[in-house]
């Protein structure tokens, strides 16, 4: 079995999804796409060893140079000790550094660096040929009624994180 493979083609399912077979295919499906998804991203990156978070976070600088890591944390919607792991990660690369501010020394503020800058640009191009080589692939039929279904499961999901509750309440990236 390659390493793209998915690693588990026949999931032990719920009871509940038991006799319905369109179900069923439709998770798998979903799982495939989740797992793959994740492998192909990771091996364009700039660093394929990086944390999602790393790379979200260079975004986030070379929109934002200058951040706090309080406005990281909450942008990302990670948690403070995360978000400074990975920033020490991202300085032990030699993509950020940290300062404090020079108005209010309990504030930390994060640059990027000219090498932090290389690593966004390159980890930008490869997602955005990703992109354009995965989704934008589709006609523009097939985008929309996977963006309409998308969108129905992450309302479904929403619902069963909030229940009777309003989507915006529930962080959707």
């Amino acid at each position: 079995m390659n390493d793209l493979a998915f690693p588990h083609p026949d999931p032990v399912l719920p009871p509940a999804v038991d006799g319905d077979p369109a179900t069923v295919q439709a998770f798998q499906a979903f799982g495939r796409v989740f797992h793959l998804h994740r492998q192909a991203l990771k091996r364009r990156v700039s660093n394929p060893h990086a944390h999602h978070g790393e790379l979200f976070c260079l975004r986030l600088l070379a929109r934002s140079d200058g951040m706090s890591q309080r406005d990281l944390a909450d942008t990302l919607h990670l948690s403070r000790p995360r978000v400074t792991s990975i920033l020490q990660a991202l300085e032990e690369s030699g993509a950020v550094r940290r300062e404090a501010d020079p108005q209010d020394q309990r504030v930390t503020r994060v640059f990027l660096t000219s090498e932090g800058h290389r690593q966004e640009e390159q980890n930008r191009e490869a997602f955005e040929e990703y992109v354009r080589s995965t989704i934008g692939a589709l006609n523009e039929a097939d985008k929309l009624e996977l963006v309409r279904i998308l969108d129905q499961v992450s309302a479904n999901i929403a619902e069963l994180l909030c229940p009777s509750s309003q989507e915006s309440e529930v962080r959707v990236p």
